[in-house]
This record gives structure tokens, C-alpha cells and sequence, in this order.
């Protein structure tokens, strides 16, 4: 919401950045094995099958209590829903102190350097995602050099955010082009080279549905756009078409993008190993890991902020019919935007647990062939309605 800025010195501006760069991480390095538990229990309740119920290890040491304690909450309806919850700790360990190995004949400083571009990319993109248009919280008078200052609810306030988000989303397929051809094995080299295309066909329709939210809102602006799209303000009631078709289209190219199913090819376990990152081991492996998850996040994000209603509770422009004095309802939230992010990746989980994996020409049909059409029209369809109405 709109607030009278307050000045800041150089750095106190420096310093507030980089406290709001740290919250962001902690978050996401949260949210990320919090979503792998998530999808080992969601896919294995869709499928009807236990999930993950207890750690790995015997009855003595720490795993024991521990296992006992969870095995009891089985018996609890509601408690064996979180049953195995630690069991993320033990992959972040599993991670950290596993022998990173490197093939003796791999690119050893590409090697190296290829997982480090794929989580910087992922990562970096946050920096321009507005996840709320306002000040969340001030921070307490007695805080050291930025006590009492407002928290924003972004990093930063960029004009052209998108495009940042779009350009910097993109640099991630080199990390894994790189990770494969510098393995020296043929099959992440497989792996890479469909990524490479996969990724490049699905940009094309996935950027072109996001114009439709750009040219209804006239703005490259994350903070703006989402506020824009969300109330309506200015927008012809029919732009709820073409926001109800890119939001679709857009998904699917977001799965496109992410190598999740039912578009996983570039490392679908069943004929190439493991994909790109066969050789990779240890932490090497854990960035590749931590990037496809950040990135779905991201992706998630997008989709809240320019289709879903963003801080608002109505998606799709929804929102003008909810007064702005009714309270909580018709105010922006961080609520409201982090319950779509979960429920958009709760549909990632569940289309796992439900649909196969394409061939790779049928991937490939479904990016030219479909989605390219389809997002071409809508765009028309997005124009007709803002400058015909």
C-alpha cells in the first residue's frame, strides 16, 4: 500500500538490502526442502501409498527417539499427515557430507562452474518479485542502523522486473547445457541437449503469454502490474479472457521450463540414468536440486502476481468487485499471496503423482504446434480488447 518514503542514507539503503536479500534466502532455502517432504507425502497420498514416515537409521542414536515419536503419530489422524517431517534434515545431510566426485576426464572448472550459474540464475530472480506492494513490518527502534525503518515487501522496485525476470530465468538452461556437455559422458550430453531445446521451444509461447498481462496493464513493473491486474482498475471487464487463457498457457510452459513432469525428458530416469546431472554427486548435485525447485517457486510467483489476483483475494482482475473498505478481503495480503504460490505448487506435486511423461516429439508438437498458435491469438484477443474498448 502506499506510504510516505522516508530517506535513507547510503547505508542504510545498503544495509537494508542486503537484510531483505538474506530474508528472501532463508525463506526460499525453507521453503525448498519443506517442498520436497511436501511432495514425497502429496504423491504418495494420491497414490495411495505411505509416504515418508520415518528416518533411515536403527534404534539407537538419535534416529531412534525420533522414529518412535513418529511412529506414534501415525496413530493420530491429523498428526500423521506431518508424520516424517524431519526427514528433511537428513536429506540436507545426506547433501553436505556426501563424497563429491568428479570424472576423471570432465571439463573439471566448467564442471564446477556449471551448477553455480543454474542456482545464481534461479536465485537471482527474486531480487525483483514483489511479494507484497507495501511495507510488511517497521523494524524495532533499538535495530542497528536500520532500526525502525519500514520492511518492504520486495528487494527491489525495478521498472522493467519482468524483462529482469525473463532475462536472468533464462541463463539457468546454460548452467545445465554446461553441467552436460563438461561431464564428458554421453548421458547427461543427451540430457543437456534436450534441455537445451526444450527449454527454448517453451520460452517462446510461455514469454508470449505473459505479454498478455503486460499489454492490459501497460507496465513491465512487478509491483504495478500485479496491483493493476488484480483490481481491474482500467481494464475492460472481457480481459478476463485472455488472462484466463495466458494463465493456463503459462503454466504449462512453466512446467516446460522447470523439467518437471510430465515434461521432465532432459533427466527422465528411465533412459538417460539420471539426466544431465548423472555425474554430478554431493553439493554440485544439491544446486542443480535447489535451482529446479527455486525455479518452481518462481514460476509459482509469476502466476500469482499477473493471473491469480497476486496480493488480492479474486484472480483474474476479479478483485474491482470487492470494495476496498471491506476489511482483509478487499486489502492487499502477504496471506493471500503465499497461499496461490502453495497451491500452484501443490498442483506441480499433483501432476506428478498423476500424468506420464511425453515422448520427446510429442513435447516438441505441443510447444509449435499448440501453445505457439494459441498464445499468438490470445495476444490478439489481449489487444483487440485494450485498445477496442
Amino acid at each position: 500500500m502506499p506510504i510516505q518514503a522516508i530517506p535513507m542514507t547510503l547505508t542504510q539503503t545498503l544495509v537494508m538490502g542486503l537484510l531483505q536479500i538474506v530474508v528472501v534466502l532463508i525463506a526460499v532455502f525453507i521453503m525448498v526442502p519443506l517442498l520436497t517432504f511436501a511432495e514425497r507425502k502429496v504423491i504418495g497420498y494420491i497414490q495411495v501409498r505411505l509416504g515418508a514416515t520415518r528416518l533411515a537409521g536403527g534404534h539407537v542414536g538419535i534416529t531412534g527417539p525420533m522414529n518412535r515419536i513418529m511412529w506414534s503419530m501415525g496413530k493420530v489422524p491429523m498428526l500423521s499427515i506431518v508424520r516424517g517431517l524431519p526427514i528433511f534434515i537428513a536429506d540436507a545431510l545426506k547433501l553436505i557430507t556426501k563424497e563429491d566426485i568428479i570424472p576423471a576426464k570432465a571439463d573439471r572448472g566448467v564442471f564446477t562452474l556449471a551448477p553455480i550459474i543454474s542456482v545464481m540464475a534461479a536465485f537471482g530472480v527474486f531480487a525483483a518479485v514483489a511479494y507484497y506492494p507495501g511495507v510488511m513490518f517497521y523494524l524495532p527502534k533499538g535495530f542497528p542502523i536500520v532500526g525502525g525503518l519500514p520492511f518492504q515487501g520486495f528487494i527491489t522496485d525495478v521498472n522493467v522486473g519482468l524483462l529482469f525476470i525473463l532475462g536472468l530465468a533464462s541463463v539457468g538452461v546454460y548452467g545445465i547445457v554446461l553441467g552436460a556437455w563438461a561431464s564428458n559422458s554421453k548421458y547427461p550430453l543427451l540430457g543437456g541437449l534436450r534441455s537445451a531445446a526444450q527449454i527454448v521451444s517453451y520460452e517462446v509461447p510461455l514469454t508470449l503469454s505473459l505479454l498478455v498481462p503486460v499489454l492490459l496493464a501497460g507496465s513491465l513493473n512487478f509491483k504495478e502490474m500485479s496491483i493493476l491486474l488484480a483490481t481491474g482498475k482500467g481494464l475492460h471487464p472481457l480481459a478476463i479472457i485472455p488472462l484466463f487463457i495466458g494463465f493456463f498457457v503459462y503454466l504449462t510452459c512453466g512446467f516446460a521450463e522447470t523439467n518437471r513432469v510430465p515434461f521432465d525428458l532432459p533427466e527422465a530416469e528411465t533412459e538417460l540414468v539420471a539426466g544431465f546431472h548423472t555425474e554430478y554427486s554431493g553439493m554440485k548435485f544439491g544446486f542443480f536440486y535447489l535451482a529446479e525447485y527455486a525455479n518452481m517457486i518462481v514460476v509459482s510467483a509469476l502466476a500469482t502476481a499477473f493471473f491469480l489476483g497476486g496480493h488480492y483475494l479474486l484472480p483474474f482482475g476479479l478483485q474491482r468487485f470487492i470494495p476496498e473498505t471491506v476489511p482483509f478481503l478487499g486489502q492487499p495480503s502477504f496471506i493471500f499471496f503465499l497461499g496461490k504460490v502453495c497451491f500452484i505448487l501443490f498442483v506441480f506435486l499433483w501432476v506428478r503423482a498423476t500424468l506420464p511423461r511425453y515422448r520427446y516429439d510429442q513435447l516438441m508438437d505441443v510447444a509449435w504446434k499448440y501453445l505457439l498458435p494459441l498464445t499468438l491469438v490470445n495476444l490478439f484477443i489481449a489487444a483487440l480488447i485494450r485498445f477496442a474498448f
